[in-house]
């Protein structure tokens, strides 16, 4: 922060030296090309037969040699030297006025024509160097004129006079009427220089600050314009889109070359610009033909009109504003699902508390009765046995989606462990083929020596849940179940995946995006809480769940589970 603001303290100071050594660079420039031409046009005069007074051809060029001898070596002095400049500057305006002085000397003194020449270093010097810059060259020039017009009155003249023109002066009167005249005049012209330096300087000074707060504004809307995360579309009075910023671009999937100057309903049909002003939500389809929710507002947008001389400003221009909210929308669902499942895991634990007790007096009774058919006579009836049998088949049945309801509602917390998965899948598929035999084959790709991490009973339990599913889905259609293990990464851990794959009939785009909400099913038989109870317990893993499924092209399910960080 220290050295940012030395060198923006110091900015303006490299900037006002910079400039005040390219003027005083054109100010040498200038001098070299002013006596150059003044010398040389009244010589070219004077062969044409016009009366002035002008050296012998000699002495001119001895003047001019040593003005451009001088102007040479103080501009390669000034490319070296880097400190004193004002001062440099004003010995190059004393410069300039020795070298006028001694050219109306040389050309008739008091009847000289170059006389007014000594104005050009007073106002240099008020533009260069301000007020006192321009008073220092009035005041030598002054002097320097006094003492040419006090050498012609004490007669202390060039002895090529009395080949000239030049008319001798004895009127003291005269001599110290023009040296009067002249004296105030210089000085009339510095203040006047001075002031409209100063003014210039300080018009020159707002006009950089005006424009250095431009462009920090202009720098300023151009980062919020390109950084801002929502995006920012402007249209004219035609449609037509006339910018488009990083984050529009980054939501629609288009960039700003190819929107620019097109049709805003060409681009974008779903977005309407009439009615209120009001935010609205429509299904925008993006770049790659993937839609997503995007929510919009716009105002009306005042802009100068491009054209200066048409008149009025454009007031029908717009600025639209754009926001993806996809993901607020899919949080909002994840919330409102997690409210419903929370207020379901409460009922399903009163209801599974108020019918544990009468199911188990009906199944403890059932029992008991069918142990006595079985141990009387044959001439039981065969209704009662087979009456019995259901009663049981039914009791164990209710048993279990009663404790599903309570292990969704009461969920376990999770014990990590190390275990071999490959193990627990198989004591899954035996206990699976225990239960109820079915109509499938399940095959088992999964090394003898991957272990997995996480509460092993719980993990049963979704594999259990998941093969019974795949082995319906697979039993329908005569096909097969395979469940593979491998380590993978996710989100930037390594996570332990398990994938069923089964080749039954796939699903439905509508079911896979309720499958694993509670209390969903698509078999009668089914109450819609095995996926629901995987999914929850994954989530305590910290995993994931992923479907891929297609009509008539059977379903994989995957399951990530992170394996622990090494500090763990």
């Amino acid at each position: 922060m220290t050295m940012c603001r030395i060198f923006h303290a110091l900015a303006p100071v490299r900037d006002s030296e910079d400039q005040l050594r390219r003027h005083i660079l054109w100010l040498l420039l200038i001098r070299v090309i002013l006596f150059t031409l003044l010398i040389g046009i009244t010589a070219l005069l004077q062969a044409r037969g016009l009366s002035v007074i002008l050296p012998p051809p000699a002495i001119i060029l001895a003047l001019l040699s040593v003005i451009y001898i001088s102007s040479i070596g103080s501009a390669a002095l000034l490319q070296r030297s880097s400190g004193h400049l004002r001062r440099f500057g004003l010995m190059q305006l004393l410069s300039d006025t020795l070298f006028t002085a001694l050219l109306v000397y040389g050309t008739g003194c008091s009847q000289s024509i170059f006389t007014p020449v000594f104005i050009f270093p007073i106002v240099a010097g008020g533009l260069i160097l301000y007020r006192m810059g321009g008073l220092i060259p009035a005041a030598a020039a002054t002097i320097l004129y006094g003492l040419v017009l006090a050498a012609e009155y004490f007669h202390f003249l060039p002895p090529y006079y009395g080949h000239t023109a030049y008319t001798a002066m004895h009127n003291s009167l005269r001599t110290t009427n023009l040296f009067a005249v002249y004296g105030l005049t210089f000085f009339v012209i510095a203040l006047i220089s001075g002031m409209l330096a100063q003014r210039l300087r300080t018009t020159e000074e707002a006009l950089q600050r005006t424009a250095l707060e431009f462009d920090r504004l202009s720098l300023l809307y151009k980062q919020i314009f390109d950084d801002i995360t929502t995006g920012i579309i402007t249209i004219d009075d035609r449609d037509r889109i006339t910018s488009f910023n990083h984050a529009a671009a980054r939501i629609t999937g288009y960039s700003a070359d190819e929107i620019l100057g097109r049709q805003l309903g060409a681009c974008f049909p779903g977005i309407l610009l009439e009615g209120k002003q009001h935010r609205q939500v429509i299904d925008l389809e993006k770049k790659d033909g993937r839609m997503i929710r995007v929510g919009y507002s716009f105002s009306r947008l005042n802009m100068p009109a491009e054209d200066p001389e048409a008149g009025e400003a454009c007031s029908d221009c717009k600025v639209i504003t754009l926001q993806d909210i996809s993901k607020i929308e899919k949080m909002e669902q994840q919330l409102r699902e997690r409210e419903k499942m929370a207020a379901i895991g409460e009922l399903s634990a009163s209801i599974a508390h108020d019918f544990r007790n009468p199911l188990a007096a009906i199944s403890g009774s059932a029992q008991v009765l069918a142990l006595e058919t079985k141990s009387g006579s044959e001439e039981a009836p065969q209704t009662l046995r087979t009456l019995t049998e259901i009663i049981l088949r039914e009791s164990d049945r209710m048993a279990k989606i009663i404790n599903n309801f309570l292990q969704f509602a009461r969920p376990a917390p999770v014990q990590n462990e190390w275990f071999n998965l490959r193990r627990l899948v198989l004591e899954s598929v035996d206990s699976l083929r225990q239960g109820e035999q079915r109509a499938c084959t399940i095959e088992v790709e999964i090394s003898e020596t991957m272990d997995c991490w996480g509460d092993r009973q719980q993990v049963q339990t979704v594999v259990m849940h998941l093969l019974a599913n795949s082995c319906q889905a697979a039993a329908e259609v005569g096909g097969d179940v395979t469940v593979r293990g491998t380590e993978d990464q996710w989100q930037g851990r390594n996570v332990s995946r398990i994938d069923v794959v089964d080749q039954g009939p796939g699903l439905e785009p509508e079911v896979r995006q309720r499958m694993f909400e509670p209390f969903f099913t698509t078999r009668e038989s089914g109450t819609g809480l095995g996926l629901a109870i995987v999914r929850q317990i994954v989530e305590h893993h910290g995993g994931t769940i992923r479907v891929e499924s297609e009509p008539g092209q059977g379903c994989a399910i995957t399951i990530l589970l992170p394996l622990p960080l090494p500090e763990e």
